[in-house]
């Protein structure tokens, strides 16, 4: 999908929107209405998070893959390099988005960054950022948005439609600080067997507040599926059955 709708030169037809879920992202979308709609409306939901994929197979007996955004942005900005197709990196502290460009620029052949932006709060909507970098977001055809959840969503809703240009969009969290260095990702070890989470609560204790929503996301499935309450599952692109059909 990402490959088609890169190379759709077609004038009008609406951006990709990427979320990358998680169950943190999954609870918030409980209390907050607006988000939830933003969920259901975006073009591609992907399980980021271990939790979210545990929950897919223990409802529905489906297996989905994980795909996280730190491993999208630099497949996405492959694909755009072997596509002569433009990227802007938007949010992240400042000086973390240009550091992640420099590198992404020297790792992958090909790649234009057409600008890099850290704005002074989460909500600055399009019509308050720098002309020059208004003009930059409209040349890009792939903007990464790393604001944090719900956050980035939020931003994305409002102002996608602005960039006339823009192919795709997509919230990825702090990737752009593991791409510059400024924290550090999980080890693969962790990655595999899901447990990141545990790596970062480690490195950012600060975080213990947001990892309780992580046993509240799994009683809100156990109780689903004790219910037996039938939710309709969405269209989706890479789910199979256990059978593999």
């Amino acid at each position: 999908m990402v490959n088609e709708r890169l190379q759709n030169s077609d004038v009008g037809v609406p951006p990709l929107f990427i979320v990358t879920v998680n169950p943190e992202i999954a609870i918030q979308s409980i209390i907050d209405n607006p988000f939830r709609e933003i969920l259901q409306s975006s073009s591609i939901n992907t399980a980021d998070g271990v939790g979210i994929s545990w929950a897919v197979k223990h409802l529905y007996n489906k297996s989905v893959d994980r795909i996280t955004g730190s491993d999208s942005l630099g497949k996405i900005c492959e694909v755009c390099a072997g596509l002569d197709q433009s990227v802007f990196f938007y949010g992240a502290a400042p000086g973390v988005a240009a550091k992640a460009a420099d590198i992404l620029v020297k790792r992958i052949p090909g790649l234009h960054v057409a600008g890099v932006y850290s704005p002074e709060t989460p909500d600055s909507n399009y019509e308050s950022l720098p002309s020059s970098t208004q003009e930059e977001l409209l040349s890009a055809s792939v903007v990464f948005v790393a604001l944090g959840a719900p956050s980035q969503e939020k931003w994305i809703s409002e102002n996608m439609h602005k960039l006339s240009r823009c192919k795709l969009i997509i919230g990825i969290g702090g990737s752009f600080d593991f791409i510059a260095g400024s924290k550090k990702r999980a080890p693969i070890f962790y990655q595999k067997f899901g447990l990141e989470w545990v790596y970062r609560l480690y490195k950012e204790p600060a975080r213990w507040r947001r990892m309780l929503r992580l046993p509240l996301f799994a009683l809100n499935i156990l109780l689903l599926k004790a219910s037996k309450t039938t939710i309709p599952i969405p269209e989706t692109i890479n789910l199979v059955d256990k059978d593999g059909a």
